[in-house]
């Protein structure tokens, strides 16, 4: 478990899940995002019980950067795995989390990064083109409850493309269970409730 001797001003954390086939170009293609930040980050892989090669594939990948931290835990699930990292990240002053699968846009990190001395707490919208029923109808489910709570500010609560300053996220975690299903739902939930 590779660790920095500086404390990251971003941490990026990434759960994975059986995505060996994926992992080599997710981290090509954030990593330099990153770096053009020019400020100290660390990204913190959490392989949540992989049964192909994926975990074997981050150990030999964080071996050749130092900015690279993989950590391993039995199969306990997306959200538990999400909030091991959040936990582990927040020495940093912001924390920014995307999936394991390779999804997303590196682009639009930038504009969040942009705007971030504005808010605690931005969130990338996706876009559910090639969504499955079950995870459209889950969105959508999501989205109407944050609706009625909290207003239409917020259109993808469960993205998994989101950067947020740690010391409202610390706030935010005491109140979310670790093995919570949908942790990042609640999230937007404190935030948007907390206006921030």
């Amino acid at each position: 478990e590779a660790v920095m001797k500086i404390n990251p001003e971003l941490v990026i954390i990434i759960p994975i899940f059986n995505e060996e086939g994926n992992i080599t170009s997710l981290l090509q293609d954030w990593e330099p995002v990153f770096v053009q930040t020019g400020i100290p980050y660390r990204i913190i892989v959490i392989d949540d019980g992989s049964s192909d090669q994926s975990l074997a594939l981050l150990q030999a990948l964080q071996a050749k950067n130092s900015h690279r931290a993989v950590y391993a835990q039995r199969n306990a699930g997306h959200g538990p795995a999400i909030l091991k990292g959040y936990r582990m990240a927040l020495d940093a002053s912001w924390i920014f989390q995307i999936d394991g699968d390779h999804q997303f846009d590196t682009a639009a990190f930038g504009k969040l990064w942009e705007k971030r001395e504005l808010y605690d707490f931005l969130l990338a919208e996706r876009t559910e083109n090639n969504a499955s029923l079950p995870r459209r109808c889950l969105s959508l489910l999501s989205r109407l409850t944050i609706h009625l709570l909290y207003g239409r500010q917020v259109k993808d609560v469960n993205s998994p493309y989101r950067l947020m300053q740690s010391a409202p996220l610390k706030q935010a975690l005491e109140k979310i269970p670790p093995n919570s299903f949908a942790p990042n739902t609640l999230l937007t939930a404190w935030f948007v409730g907390k206006k921030k």
